[in-house]
């Protein structure tokens, strides 16, 4: 595994655990304000254990959080961009989960683990893993994971910082709103120059024109001497995972982060039949 990547998916790491301790302590005070915490537990667990709201669940999950269907019928362009900002940033990071334990031929939990934290830079080790031949399935994860970026960091992200900054669709812009627009699209600039890298690095594969964003950027590397690209790839993958990792890290401790992140979960809680919520 490349030092770059190791050091990548550290980042990432410290970030995930940022977020898991935040969420943990907010997810505290919220139980400060339950009459009794083990009858809350109890009762979400009989909740989710439900046939009837388990349906409910599912339905809102594909309705609601990814097809944002009340913000849609409220202001359809608004909708289209959340819709498109969580389908296409879901789809980007469940694709290189899948595609990373496939080629990993993940076997153990503490081998599903490793990946998990590895996965998000998938792209830059993925001719190191499997060689720059490339069946076709593998072309079209590249593809996958360029145009999924491509939808969020220039249909969605842009679409919401006109409207937060430029159309004034809000009386005013927070630095929690800068960060939480901005970090996201800093994340995938590095990363669409880091796999950039990595094409010139591995001579430009065919199956590379698939990252056809990264390729396009790869042209303007091409003159670069073989160690300059080697600096390229060894600078360019930690960063792209320490603005990962911030990304994530910062989450649970800004209220605006926070609330997109937890919104689609009490939305899907709101879903429940109220005469399921209310079994003891």
């Amino acid at each position: 595994m490349p030092d770059a990547i190791l050091l990548a998916s550290t980042f990432f790491l410290i970030g995930t655990l940022s977020l898991i301790v935040g969420a943990l302590w907010n997810i505290r005070i919220w139980f400060l304000g339950a009459e009794s915490v083990a009858g809350t537990i109890k009762g979400a667990l009989l909740t989710v254990l439900n046939p009837r709201s388990l349906a409910a669940i599912v339905k809102a999950f594909f309705v609601k959080v990814f097809g944002q269907h009340r913000l849609y019928k409220y202001e359809r362009l608004r909708g289209l961009e959340k819709a498109s900002f969580v389908s296409f940033y879901v789809l980007l990071i469940l694709s290189n989960h899948i595609a990373a334990d496939i080629a990993a031929g993940v076997s153990s939990v503490q081998e599903l683990v490793a990946e998990f934290f590895r996965s998000p830079f998938f792209p830059g080790y993925i001719f190191h893993e499997l060689g720059t031949e490339l069946p076709l399935i593998w072309a079209v994860f590249l593809l996958v994971d360029n145009l999924s970026m491509a939808v969020v960091l220039f249909f969605a992200e842009a679409l919401a910082i006109h409207r937060r900054f430029v159309k004034k669709k809000f009386m005013f812009g927070t630095r929690e709103d800068a960060v939480g627009l901005f970090m996201p699209v800093v994340w995938f600039l590095f990363r669409y120059m880091a796999e950039a890298a990595t094409i010139v690095k591995f001579g430009f594969p065919e199956s590379g024109k698939f990252m056809f964003i990264a390729y396009g950027i790869a042209q303007l590397m091409a003159g670069l001497s073989p160690a300059q690209i080697e600096l390229l790839y060894n600078v360019l993958w930690p960063t792209s995972g320490f603005f990962l990792g911030v990304f994530v890290g910062a989450i649970p401790h800004s209220g605006r982060l926070w609330h997109a992140f937890a919104g689609p979960m009490a939305m899907l809680v709101n879903s429940v039949p109220k005469t399921v919520r209310s079994v003891k």
